[in-house]
């Protein structure tokens, strides 16, 4: 990477979280973005192609004026040389004066051009400079600013397009659900600061877990989601078992003293002609059935241990049917 490429990535992460602190303290006071300040991406691209454009018009201009001037020369010079075979000579009364005019006409096209070729780039390092600042925020709106992940209005989108892709190239697509048990009680036991953490542990614990090529989305409040593609439910149930190895690693090494790490999860492949509601509604649903076994699996040990001389306990999910998730976190 060359010193100028290192420039640019430096100042473009030095906008970045500027303009994340900056939105974040918007959203904290209800103030709207400044639609003067913010043009998209796309117009700032044109506006560069136009400067571009510009600088070539400047160079045709150039080429012009030296090849009239060299149509000049020859014009002056090429009936002696056609008639005179021996020495050249230039007899003119007006030669002095075109000899000026042409030094004033070159000191004159000289100045412009340098005054142009600055005004172009002044021009140019303004609109790259935009340039760079409308992707920094574009990125910056697609991520939860406590999590890090993608948000849920960048989800629409990225799940629209991964549908239409799936179907083009007859693939599989996976949608997971993922929520942190009893994360209320956290808030309630530890306080909102510690709540939050234990989101950026959860946000990190999933981005470790799955691959490059998947989409971690905050999907709101202690719901995250994930779009697995080109990943079938086997697939998917291999990714499930390595998050519980890191929920597990993680309930080992940091941990919450006096509280222990759990998340409900469920998944879904997409179904051709399935809408992006049902696929997202029925994942949803098979978390909140993982969900309930644990509460009822949880609160029947807590029972039975509260009550040692009782009989056994009755299983809380007989006649349930089968879980949909085999791996337990």
């Amino acid at each position: 990477m060359t010193e100028e490429q290192q420039a640019i990535h430096a100042a473009l992460a030095d906008y970045a979280s500027k303009r994340l602190n900056a939105s974040t303290d918007a959203g904290a006071t209800g103030a709207p973005p400044n639609p003067a300040t913010s043009r998209p991406t796309s117009e700032l691209q044109l506006d560069l192609d136009h400067v571009e454009g510009r600088d070539l018009h400047l160079w045709s201009i150039a080429l012009v004026v030296a090849l009239t001037l060299a149509a000049g020369i020859c014009g002056l010079l090429l009936p002696k040389l056609i008639w005179n075979t021996g020495e050249l000579r230039i007899d003119s009364p007006y030669l002095p004066q075109f000899f000026f005019g042409f030094i004033a006409l070159m000191v004159l096209f000289n100045a412009y051009v340098c005054e142009q070729r600055s005004l172009l780039k002044r021009v140019r390092n303004e609109l790259t400079r935009q340039l760079l600042r409308a992707n920094a925020a574009e990125s910056v709106a697609q991520i939860d600013p406590l999590t890090e992940t993608l948000n849920r209005r960048w989800m629409e989108s990225t799940l629209h397009r991964e549908i239409r892709r799936t179907d083009r190239l007859h693939g599989s697509l996976t949608l997971m659900m993922v929520d942190v048990d009893e994360f209320k009680a956290v808030n309630t036991r530890f306080g909102h600061l510690m709540g939050d953490r234990l989101l950026q542990d959860v946000a990190r614990i999933l981005k470790k877990t799955f691959r490059a090529c998947d989409s971690v989305f905050r999907y709101g409040g202690d719901e995250f989601l994930v779009i697995m593609g080109d990943t079938n439910e086997q697939q998917a149930q291999v990714a499930l078992d390595r998050l519980q190895q890191n929920v597990d690693r993680w309930n080992e090494g940091i941990g919450v003293p006096g509280w222990k790490l759990s998340l409900s999860a469920g998944y879904f492949s997409y179904k051709t002609g399935m809408c992006m509601e049902e696929l997202i509604s029925t994942a949803d649903r098979r978390m909140y059935d993982d969900k309930n076994l644990r509460r009822a699996q949880r609160y029947g040990v807590e029972l039975a241990e509260s009550k040692p001389h009782a009989g056994p306990e009755p299983n809380p999910m007989s006649g349930s049917g089968s879980r949909t998730l085999r791996g337990p976190l």
